[in-house]
């Protein structure tokens, strides 16, 4: 069954056939990539843009450990994408990628196949466990609104488990939380849970529970934790964790984590009861088997204009693209901030080429980063300009806020991440999705990466 056009376009049907461009994935690249597809083909009335995506939300990951760990409402950071786009020319297909055939140029979904003329691939990532799958056991990722919950339940939990503990060992596990990965979300996670159990469920269950039993432990595979930010930021980050009482374990690969159990090459056993990964992504697995030429990480290679080297008309945007830095000759990060410029630059390109104008060269310096560790601070990093503390923590907000795609999130995001540094946060277990959480938990079980991260 081939897709019709949206209910809006039908009643008025153009004189010829209509020029159908597809975006895969509503993430940061997808999502914006259509929005400004949108803006620059006003005046093209017969150009029809479907973004597909197997959710029906923008989940706006930079704020994912937040919710967490309780300091904002997941409804707060997940957008729904028809909404988003309900006053524009942009249709919403809901509904998972089955098979991308670039021959005949259609996309087959669960529902229908959709014919294109331009694809932009903006699919985002998946978990990278780099081999160690079968040797992580329940264990937790933060990629989705259902992984912050079970998170957020489970520190509950292991506060519930340890207050009736009487074995100071099994206390002590039940107390434990590892993160393993080094780079911002590792950092961040780590730091928003020490906040979590030392500021607030502490005060919960404090009559049974010391704060010296609390352990937060963070493991970074290599020698230094934030690589992305210049080096004295990174060595702020880093005695800062350690100031606050955060173990930062540099150089520590994880071989195997089983039955509790923490083992890091070369170094003790640690037991502890939770562990989330934060180490990595790897690109989408729809992206891994398409038939263009890629590079060793599975990311398509691209032209400066954004388009596949070995096909015309496929775009490509974010993690799933190997763009090559002008500057520095490397691919440029996975980041949300790359993200977004380049799917300026493709919607840019797609109506040059269909108004028969130049198109545009993507070149991008990387302009610097916000991470927050934690009690109110958080590190800036903007070209040569840098800044800590609760300054830098407030910058950190009023960025990112003001990137959320709907205003009435803004403001209520503003108003629940400023009122946690003058109330409580909430310490409420909410059983959102109790077989996802109650379910054995491994490594191979994971992996569904949000299109569009």
């Amino acid at each position: 069954m081939v897709e019709s056009p949206p209910k809006e376009m039908s009643r008025n049907p153009p004189a010829e056939r209509p020029h159908r461009i597809l975006v895969l994935g509503s993430g940061f690249g997808g999502l914006y990539t259509a929005v400004y597809l949108d803006r620059y083909l006003k005046k093209q009335p017969n150009v029809w843009i479907t973004v597909i995506d197997r959710r029906n939300y923008f989940l706006f990951t930079p704020m994912l450990h937040s919710t967490a760990t309780g300091s904002l409402e997941p409804r707060y950071i997940a957008h729904s994408v028809r909404k988003i786009f309900r006053r524009t020319r942009v249709h919403a297909h809901i509904g998972e990628v089955r098979n991308i055939d670039l021959s005949n140029k259609i996309v087959q979904t669960e529902h229908r196949s959709l014919p294109f003329d331009d694809l932009v691939i903006a699919l985002g990532s998946e978990t990278n466990f780099y081999g160690l799958e079968s040797r992580l056991e329940n264990i937790f990722t933060l990629k989705s609104l259902k992984d912050a919950s079970a998170i957020n339940n489970h520190l509950i939990r292991m506060f519930e488990k340890a207050y009736w503990e009487d074995d100071p060992e099994n206390r002590r596990a039940a107390l434990t939380f590892v993160v393993v990965g080094g780079g911002p979300t590792g950092v961040e996670l780590a730091g928003e849970i020490h906040e979590y159990a030392h500021r607030e469920l502490l005060r919960d269950f404090g009559r049974r529970i010391s704060r010296e039993e609390i352990r937060v432990i963070l493991v970074e595979a290599t020698g230094r934790i934030l690589p992305s930010l210049p080096e004295k930021l990174s060595l702020e980050a880093l005695a800062r964790l350690r100031k606050i009482g955060i173990e930062v374990i540099l150089e520590g690969r994880l071989e195997e984590y089983r039955k509790g159990v923490m083992c890091l090459r070369g170094k003790e056993p640690v037991r502890a009861e939770t562990l989330v990964w934060a180490a990595g992504v790897r690109t989408n697995p729809l992206t891994a088997v398409l038939p263009l030429e890629k590079d060793s990480q599975n990311r398509i290679r691209v032209k400066g204009t954004l388009e596949c080297l070995s096909m015309e008309h496929i775009w490509v945007v974010g993690d799933n693209a190997s763009c090559l830095n002008p500057w520095e000759g490397r691919p440029y990060p996975p980041t949300a901030q790359t993200a977004v410029r380049q799917a300026r630059t493709v919607a840019q390109n797609i109506a040059a080429r269909l108004t028969k104008r130049p198109e545009k060269i993507f070149a991008h310096n990387h302009v610097g980063g916000f991470v927050s560790i934690g009690d109110n601070y958080a590190l800036l990093s903007a070209k040569q300009f840098t800044l800590s503390g609760i300054l830098g923590w407030f910058l950190w907000n009023l960025v990112y806020i003001h990137k959320l795609p709907i205003v009435r999130y803004r403001l209520f995001s503003t108003f629940g991440l400023f009122l946690k540094v003058f109330f409580e946060r909430a310490t409420t277990e909410i059983d959102l999705c109790p077989e996802y959480e109650e379910s054995p938990r491994t490594a191979s079980g994971f992996g569904e990466g949000h299109p569009g991260d």
